[in-house]
């Protein structure tokens, strides 16, 4: 039985709202990087960890707590996430960490594929920077032009 951990990326989950559903999909379906799991072997999900945050000054240090969580009950193999591969600028310096302090510990890039990878990353832009459509904020509701959207209408409150 192969013991899988995964780890997410922590502005996807937090800010963007992502519940991981094409990573645990493709992990039950075995799919995607799943794939390479010999088929008579059961997939055991252990648990999910998110890498804390972009790290900053602090380095990609602090990812070996996270990971020695999932240690802890025996993982066989890591998985980062999809969003995590082709979005974070310290996925090197995880890699990096997690390979030197965890030797035996099986790594894998991924976790399901992206149907279009350039139209993933221009919504995740979108998300952020949120230049399409206008957020609102607590000022909106202050200075009562927030709008309130409910089945079938678009109304000021």
């Amino acid at each position: 039985m192969a013991r899988i951990g995964i780890l997410g990326c922590d502005s996807t989950t937090r800010q963007m709202n992502c519940v991981m559903i094409g990573c645990f999909g493709n992990l039950r379906e075995r799919k995607g990087s799943f794939t390479d799991y010999p088929a008579d072997e059961p997939l055991d999900l252990i648990g999910i960890i998110h890498c804390g945050g972009c790290p900053t000054a602090v380095g990609a240090d602090r990812i070996w707590q996270k990971v020695q969580a999932l240690m802890d009950y025996g993982i066989d193999a890591l998985h980062f996430t999809s969003c995590l591969v082709q979005l974070c600028p310290f996925k090197g310096a995880f890699l990096e960490t997690i390979r030197k302090d965890f030797p035996s510990l099986t790594v894998v890039e991924g976790t399901h594929p992206f149907h279009d990878l350039e139209a993933f990353k221009n919504g995740v832009r979108e998300l952020v920077s949120q230049r399409a459509v206008t957020p609102q904020r607590m000022n909106d509701l202050v200075f009562k032009r927030i709008k309130v959207t409910g089945p079938g209408d678009n109304e000021e409150a």
